[in-house]
């Protein structure tokens, strides 16, 4: 026996299925755009937090930035998330001043690495649906470990780092995953601590400075060569910018640092700083 379906029963089945395929088509590729993101993993250099609410260190219980009894404040003009503006992403930014890869021994306080990496896998933000992952942390490693030798130091931060490079992939497979490097601070074994406009200025002998800078520089190729992740390096392009450049080219800041370019944390990247580092990114 055979069946006969109404003709007007099939049209509609077929408009409905008309219809479906057409709104999947429109609104498919804008709910995947909308997934898309950037997400940040690193120290204070990256996370930039501003003064006030580094030192605050404390907010109610609850609040969205406070994670595991850590306070890890960052800026909305950092160059991660001035990167990923440019890029059209959606910034994911776990990184927290006084971050390490070997331990949560930093004076500075912070979350370890593998904790950044444990909240995003937590939340995931960290997906297959990342486009991009941004890292600087290495610098804090260094002065935490003064007793250990440079080389035993470069052996356990990549140790440190390999598996959660790994973590990473495994969720966001496609993902490009950029070291970006810590730019110029000390220039020749000196520092300036106290810019205050033109050429008034100290500049102080502080070689452990530059050698800490050239180790925590160090470890990050020995960490991209052990990977295969990209590391961005701005050391040679930033050598004229560091802590002791005159003020129109300053990008790293001074404990005290008047008319060069706005800052959040003394000693650390402004915000002529930041914005040639997000460049750098996007044009990578």
């Amino acid at each position: 026996m055979q069946l006969s379906v109404p003709r007007s029963a099939t049209c509609r089945s077929l408009a409905l299925l008309l219809v479906i395929v057409l709104m999947g088509g429109f609104l498919a590729p804008e709910a995947a755009a909308k997934q898309r993101n950037l997400v940040i993993f690193g120290d204070s250099v990256i996370a930039d937090p501003p003064l006030g609410q580094y030192l605050a260190r404390k907010v109610e219980q609850g609040s969205s930035e406070f994670v595991g009894g850590r306070f890890c404040p960052t800026s909305r003009s950092s160059f991660g998330v001035q990167a990923a503006a440019e890029l059209r992403l959606e910034p994911m930014d776990y990184s927290c001043a006084g971050a390490t890869a070997l331990g949560g021994r930093s004076i500075f306080g912070g979350q370890d690495f593998a904790v950044q990496v444990d909240r995003a896998l937590a939340d995931a933000t960290l997906s297959p649906a990342t486009d991009r992952v941004l890292i600087t942390v290495g610098f804090n490693d260094t002065y935490n470990n003064l007793t250990l030798p440079g080389h035993e130091l470069r052996s356990r931060f990549v140790a440190a780092m390999v598996p959660q490079i790994e973590r990473i992939r495994r969720v966001a497979p496609e993902a490009r995953i950029q070291l970006v490097g810590y730019p110029t601070i000390a220039d020749e074994g000196h520092v300036c601590l106290f810019n205050l406009g033109g050429s008034v200025r100290d500049r102080t002998y502080a070689p452990v400075i530059g050698h800490l800078e050239d180790l925590a520089q160090t470890m990050q190729q020995d960490l991209a060569a052990a990977t295969g992740v990209e590391f961005l390096d701005l050391k040679p392009s930033t050598v004229d910018n560091g802590m002791c450049a005159p003020d129109h080219l300053r990008g790293w800041a001074g404990l005290i640092d008047l008319n060069a370019s706005p800052y959040h944390l003394p000693s650390h990247l402004n915000a002529r700083g930041h914005e040639y580092v997000a460049e750098v990114i996007v044009g990578s």
